[in-house]
């Protein structure tokens, strides 16, 4: 004789199987690549600084210092890097890369237009809202005048 069915909750479905396969393989390549680019790492590890600065230095909500300052920085070092890895991709090289003064003054140099525009934005943002709240409140003024004109002086106070 067949048990009746328990009558409830139902089992929950069966859990889809995982599939971490694609980290791993991630890693394993990465790890793979470090030894090709070590120059890469150099450089980007010492020009990359103020980035790395302005991530930590910055704290929630928002955090957008460090995109500003990391776009810029970064921007200025691809130049160097592709130059690297279309020429000489060695240490030496990279060494070279960090010790002239040009690319120094070019990583630090954007970085501080970063930190520039990230510190103005909010006032230059500011500035241009108020402008258009002039400019909306002015339209506004002038509709109310033409409706004045068109209604009469009647319409303009409430009477209660």
């Amino acid at each position: 004789m067949a048990k009746p069915k328990a009558r409830g909750k139902a089992a929950p479905p069966p859990a889809p199987a995982k599939k971490g396969g694609g980290t791993m393989v991630l890693m394993l390549m990465g790890a793979l690549a470090v030894p090709f680019s070590i120059p890469s790492i150099i450089v980007l590890f010492f020009s990359m600084l103020p980035t790395a600065v302005a991530a930590l230095v910055e704290r929630p909500p928002g955090r957008f210092a460090w995109l500003a300052v990391g776009g810029l920085n970064f921007a200025a070092v691809a130049p160097s890097l592709f130059g690297m890895w279309f020429g000489n991709h060695t240490v030496a090289a990279a060494l070279t890369v960090l010790t002239d003064v040009t690319n120094l003054l070019m990583f630090y140099g954007a970085a501080a237009i970063g930190w520039t525009l990230y510190a103005s934005m909010p006032s230059l943002t500011g500035v241009f809202l108020a402008l258009g709240a002039q400019r909306r409140a002015g339209v506004l003024r002038d509709q109310q005048r033409k409706m004045l004109d068109l209604w009469g002086e009647d319409v303009a106070h409430l009477e209660e």
